[in-house]
């Protein structure tokens, strides 16, 4: 090769420099990230950004500038015109690493993939070791190989109550009871490799377990009780949270435990858990901003799942990608649309309103007692159906008995079921003139029209009258209230006839008639609308997700007037809309066929009969309407005729059941009856957003910049793909869609899946991962400071079924999990962050466990199990309404709710717990899949002065003060219930000190002890005096301040 006779020259200055040639340099270990960190923003995957044609993250690619010295060259110049980084892009090369540079060519500049991205090996070994009494598993001996390489000793074990205390934290999230600690040291006395491996099994079988566990993942799912954005209102999310708990007291193997989230809705016959699961990729933000666009938001939503799955699930940054290829991982921006085709195809609007109304698709979650109830309002509704059924099969011959009198008596027959008819043909003078037309006196902008006085004979101008009209025209933004109108609900027939006249077709859909009530972005009940020609129906609470609705197939003729008949047969099914074209059946598609709930939701404006426009909607812009009519029941296709004709209805047994036989009649309003029942049955059952794919998947493209509106045509089309480049094909014989996603994802030799959860369990236990960036294994995350363990770890994972409880156990039970905290000099200067892992974890508890700590100890957690969330204490005033004037005011929660543990407490985005953020709990707008650990002096203020700590430490000290006579007891008792240990000499000498010093002031000043003894809603027995309860307290607050306390070691 050409570039191999420059060798020489290449290897002149490194030899001059006296630079060991022999020396190969590491790629992925030592190259790779000098290359990532100060090469690739204009040297690296994104082509958009790619400077001189060079591209350094592919061998291949890089051959030339290497072979030819001009890398070197460059990155050891001096010269501001030839080095590299140039200096205009703030990055330097350090003289470590330019020596890496030099050695790494020297020894031919090879390449590697990127460690992540190869598969896991089918076997990892573990290595041999010196001291091979120490590990207790084939964790140990990865973790001992590499002290071993450093001249670094595993620090001894911790004694058995730190052990049990930093295990119980570890697995439940909260500390071990005074009585467990004695049990455990007394077991562990005889025989302390069984007493461990029982007490993890017995914490393990909790279901304080799952509560703690779920924790993590809630991060990462971005669950919270409320929707994020302005007005940050309160969602129905709750049930998912009690899944996540469920699945990991159950032990959900965390393959099904990411399918069934990614695609529960998609597996055969979905149990209603899976479905339930499927709420993971709803937990995004959602707004409800007044003119909002829906597309827009929707596209949001598809953003924030794709980058919630590839933080989550793969560990990789994928924002980047949504306006241009990955600046540093070779993920061009197509893939990452390609990805964002199988999150693309929700029935969703993007969008939420201000009403109690769940966004669609979603599913009902019934208790037992509310699923009896279902059952029972379906009984009625199939037992008052087959009562119609018979009823009209027994018609016939009530209907021959009426034709015949019929005939007989020479009568024109009726359109019963009129309630309004308005044809705006009315004599009027100029003080009349604005009876009918738009009015601007309201937020609507439009005009009221009385009910009109009508009887059963009168039929509207037939469509071809040539006379001359008097008709209702409209600007687009103005329409007309029609009053009277009883409301529409899914189990209401009903019939609007209306006669109108386009004269200029638009694209856009314009409301030709509704009778909703909401507001924009949200509206619920029944529309008539028309677009490019097509008219629709649709019932909905909420469209697209929940509702019914058809559609014609062809457009009505354009420029003329035109008679439409809507009719609906309170069936909640689509087939039960109809609509007619100047009396005849129009052709229809169904567009939706999903309803549950009521459809007329009593909140929000509106409830009224409105022709021609709607709130922030589209109007029938420059049209005319002349006739409406509606009637309260469904009429049959020769009404509908004749309406169309001014011809009177001709007589057959449709009609007769319909308008005239009693029998009929009163067995449809019984089913109609039943309906409504079976619809005011399932309004209060809990109601959870989900997943459910369209029926077509829906054309994902490349944005341009990420805008939802960007250009779209054939080149920007893209399939459903994964990232073929670095990963493995999508499977050749999965479904292309999120179900066959999910089994790409868990295929067992995937090489993120398992690394990347091993990871992050690793850290959960040891306060930090084997790869110090649990968010982005790509290469600019951070190396495995132990690979080979990583690698078994995943391999043994998969291995055996994905076992999540089977690998805590395996960590916990690890010498390197048991050893002692306590660090030497020598190991604070060999390794001061415990990377090689020579001694045990040592790191600040979560905000939930210092709160659940404090109200273990304490006695005053409440055990209960799931359900809606809970709101306790709070800083004075209404931080919820303080931070947006359009929030729910907070509703602090009473009685033993204020002691739930803190994963069923409510979760704003835009306002969460003052107490928990102090301890860096995250706000949960977006996924993260790890919290920054602060010292600041606002947490010791936290735990100070908060009315939830303070409550617990006075709850704590009257405990120990009642159950105890001397004083060293009491502190004793208080120091182990906060710390799992007993204190030393010193430690009690101090706190003695303080007590007596405290009790001194309180006696002096019994106004205050009364006040620190009355903060927090628990009673206290009053069998210890003010001042000794406050004394006391505040030595409980002492303790709870401690490292000893708020720390695992």
């Amino acid at each position: 090769m050409r570039w191999l006779s420059l060798i020489p020259l290449l290897l002149a200055p490194l030899l001059t420099a006296g630079v060991a040639c022999c020396a190969e340099p590491n790629f992925n270990r030592d190259v790779r990230p000098i290359l990532s960190d100060k090469c690739f923003f204009c040297h690296g995957p994104d082509e958009g950004s790619r400077q001189a044609g060079l591209r350094l993250d592919i061998g291949a690619d890089a051959r030339h500038a290497i072979g030819s010295g001009e890398l070197v060259e460059r990155v050891t110049s001096d010269d501001p015109f030839v080095m590299m980084p140039p200096p205009e892009s703030k990055l330097a090369l350090t003289d470590a690493e330019k020596q890496t540079l030099r050695q790494w060519v020297a020894a031919g500049g090879g390449y590697e993939r990127h460690w992540a991205f190869e598969p896991v090996p089918a076997e990892v070994p573990p290595p041999a070791v010196q001291q091979n009494e120490w590990p207790q598993s084939p964790i140990d001996r990865f973790v001992l190989s590499r002290l071993e390489e450093h001249g670094l000793s595993p620090t001894p074990q911790a004694d058995h109550a730190r052990w049990l205390r930093r295990a119980t934290l570890d697995l439940t999230g909260l500390p071990p009871t005074p009585a467990e600690i004695e049990a455990f040291q007394q077991h562990a006395a005889g025989d302390p490799e069984a007493a461990q491996r029982d007490a993890t099994r017995r914490l393990l079988a909790s279901p304080d377990y799952g509560e703690h566990m779920a924790a993590a993942w809630l991060d990462a799912a971005r669950y919270a009780d409320s929707y994020g954005y302005q007005s940050d209102m309160l969602n129905t999310l709750w049930p998912y949270r009690d899944w996540v708990i469920r699945s990991y007291n159950q032990n959900l193997p965390y393959d099904q435990f990411l399918t069934w989230q990614l695609a529960g809705d998609l597996v055969p016959s979905p149990t209603p858990d899976q479905l339930l699961a499927t709420a993971f990729n709803r937990l995004h933000r959602l707004n409800n901003e007044g003119g909002a666009v829906f597309e827009e938001w929707r596209i949001e939503n598809v953003a924030d799942r794709v980058h919630t799955f590839g933080t989550a699930a793969l560990g990789l940054t994928l924002e980047c990608c949504r306006c241009h290829d990955h600046k540093y991982d070779p993920i061009p921006m197509r893939d990452y649309y390609a990805l964002s085709a199988f999150f693309n195809s929700i029935d969703e609007s993007g969008l939420y309103d201000r009403t109690a109304k769940v966004p669609a698709p979603s599913m009902l979650l019934p208790t037992a007692e509310q699923q009896s109830q279902l059952e029972a309002a379906r009984q009625r509704v199939d037992a008052a159906q087959r009562d119609l059924q018979q009823t009209l099969a027994g018609a016939s011959e009530r209907y021959s008995q009426w034709l015949a009198e019929a005939e007989q008596q020479r009568a024109e027959l009726s359109t019963p079921g009129l309630v309004t008819a308005i044809d705006f043909d009315e004599p009027f003078d100029d003080s009349q003139r604005d009876a009918w037309r738009p009015s601007t006196d309201d937020r609507a902008r439009t005009a009221d029209l009385p009910r009109a006085e009508v009887a059963d004979s009168p039929f509207p101008r037939p469509t071809n009258h040539d006379g001359p009209r008097r008709a209702l025209r409209l600007d687009g933004d103005h329409g007309a209230t029609i009053l009277g109108v009883e409301p529409i609900d899914r189990w209401t027939p009903f019939s609007l006839v209306l006669t109108f006249r386009e004269t200029a077709r638009s694209p856009d859909r314009a409301v030709l008639a509704h009778y909703c009530r909401g507001a924009d972005p949200g509206f619920s009940g029944w529309d008539l609308t028309i677009e490019d020609g097509h008219v629709a129906s649709r019932l909905y609470r909420v469209w697209p997700g929940n509702a019914i609705g058809v559609r014609t197939v062809e457009p009505i003729p354009a420029d003329q007037w035109n008679q439409v008949t809507a009719t609906y047969d309170g069936s909640s099914q689509a087939d039960g809309l109809k609509l007619y074209l100047n009396g005849q059946p129009l052709p229809t598609k169904i567009v939706r066929d999903a309803i549950h709930k009521r459809a007329n939701v009593p909140q929000g404006p509106g409830g009224d009969l409105v022709v021609g426009q709607r709130f922030r909607s589209r109007g029938l812009a420059g049209g005319l309407i002349d006739d409406v009519r509606f009637y309260s029941r469904q009429l049959t296709d020769g009404e509908v005729h004749s309406l169309a004709t001014g011809a009177p209805p001709r007589p057959s047994l449709d009609y007769f059941t319909s308008a005239v036989d009693e029998a009929s009649r009163a067995a449809a309003e019984r089913l109609a009856e039943a309906r409504q029942q079976l619809a005011m049955a399932e309004e209060p059952v809990q109601e959870v957003p989900v997943m459910r794919e369209l029926p077509e998947p829906r054309p994902a493209h490349v944005l341009a910049r990420g805008q939802y509106d960007s250009p779209t045509g054939p080149d920007t089309l893209v399939g459903r793909n994964t990232f073929s480049d670095m990963l493995p094909p999508f499977p050749a014989d999965a479904p292309r869609d999120r179900l066959g996603l999910a089994q790409w994802l868990t295929a067992p030799d995937h090489p993120l899946t398992a690394r990347v959860f091993v990871n992050r369990l690793w850290a959960n236990f040891f306060g930090r991962g084997l790869v110090d960036t649990p968010d982005n294994f790509g290469l600019q995350g951070a190396q495995p400071t132990h690979p080979e363990l990583l690698d078994w770890l995943a391999r043994d994972f998969v291995d055996h079924g994905w076992d999540v409880k089977r690998l805590c156990e395996q960590i916990v039970l690890s010498a390197t999990y048991r050893q002692s905290s306590a660090a030497t000099d020598k190991l604070l200067e060999a390794d001061r962050e415990n990377r090689l892992l020579a001694r045990g974890p040592s790191h600040r508890l979560s905000a939930e466990q210092i709160r659940d700590l404090a109200l273990a100890a304490s006695g005053l957690l409440n055990p209960e199990r799931g359900g809606p969330p809970v709101s306790p204490y709070q800083p004075g005033g209404d931080l919820w309404r303080e931070a947006n004037a359009m929030s729910p005011a907070y509703k602090e929660s009473v009685g033993e709710s204020l002691y739930r543990r803190s994963v069923y407490s409510v979760w704003k985005r835009t306002a969460p717990l003052p107490n928990m953020l102090a301890f860096d709990a995250m706000s949960r707008e977006v996924c993260t899949v790890s919290r920054s650990r602060t010292n600041t002096p606002l947490q010791a203020l936290v735990l100070l002065n908060d009315t939830q700590f303070v409550e617990a430490a006075r709850v704590l000290a009257e405990q120990v003060v009642d159950d105890h006579a001397e004083d060293a007891g009491a502190v004793s008792a208080a120091f182990v219930r906060l710390t799992g240990r007993e204190a030393t000499d010193a430690e009690r000498r101090l706190l003695l000190g303080l007590l007596s010093d405290e009790l001194a002031y309180y006696q002096a000043h019994p106004d205050e002890a009364g006040k620190l003894v009355g903060v927090g809603a628990a009673e206290s027995s009053g069998e210890t005096d003010a001042p000794r309860l406050a004394a006391m307290t505040t030595v409980c607050q002492a303790i709870l301040n401690l490292d000893a306390t708020v720390w695992k070691r």
